[in-house]
């Protein structure tokens, strides 16, 4: 009887992993990624989770912030194919692009669409976080992190105090030519921006607190 059960049971787990489907039309499927997602049923649920998740942050977000979402996600996805053509020495592409998944499903769960006014508080994209918080002091406190996704071919790393001025913070680098960071609210997003010392005309490979090619630059949002 105990057989029977364990059979019963492994059928319809099977059974359920068969019927898994990912966000899109599996007879439309082109790119080696969507056939790959098409064939494995547990990257094919999570596809379907993430899709899920998205429309549901995305629609409780302001207009602009929506745009802000939607942009992030198309650069979500075609580091999720990168990685699909170019995992890690060692790996699969199943695997790295279930991890990838997994970290994308989570940080789209974090996601607070309606955050409170102010900067306090701790702000992510697909490439890095910004953490903002006040210092005994009363001052504001900025450090923020990125990296290019997956292949980390570039980090940025700037800390330090705010000089707040209405709705947007200002961070000067001072460990070289003093580039400034300015972090503005629009709407649920923090839209970061960074401009170069005055009479300098050439951004080079951009600013000294990131490698080569890298930045800071982009709409982050308030997580939980």
């Amino acid at each position: 009887m105990i057989r029977h059960l364990v059979l019963a049971a492994s059928l319809a787990t099977a059974g359920s992993a068969a019927a898994a489907a990912p966000s899109f039309n599996c007879a439309k499927a082109s790119t080696p990624v969507e056939k790959s997602l098409c064939g494995n049923a547990v990257l094919a649920a999570q596809d379907a989770a993430i899709a899920q998740q998205y429309n549901a942050v995305r629609g409780k977000l302001d207009a602009e912030a929506a745009k802000s979402l939607t942009a992030d996600q198309r650069y979500f996805l075609s580091v999720r194919d990168k990685i699909y053509a170019e995992p890690h020495v060692g790996s699969t592409p199943f695997k790295e692009i279930g991890t990838s998944m997994d970290y994308r499903l989570r940080f789209l769960k974090a996601i607070n669409p309606q955050p409170p006014a102010g900067f306090i508080g701790k702000w992510k994209n697909i490439e890095g976080e910004i953490e903002i918080t006040q210092t005994a002091e009363g001052k504001l406190f900025v450090a923020a992190n990125s990296s290019r996704p997956y292949s980390g071919s570039w980090v940025c790393d700037l800390s330090g105090n705010a000089v707040v001025s209405g709705d947007t913070l200002s961070v000067t680098y001072q460990d070289g030519a003093p580039w400034v960071l300015t972090l503005t609210r629009r709407g649920a997003v923090l839209v970061v921006r960074e401009v170069p010392p005055a009479g300098v005309k050439d951004a080079g490979f951009g600013p000294p607190f990131c490698g080569m090619n890298g930045s800071l630059f982009g709409d982050w949002f308030a997580v939980r």
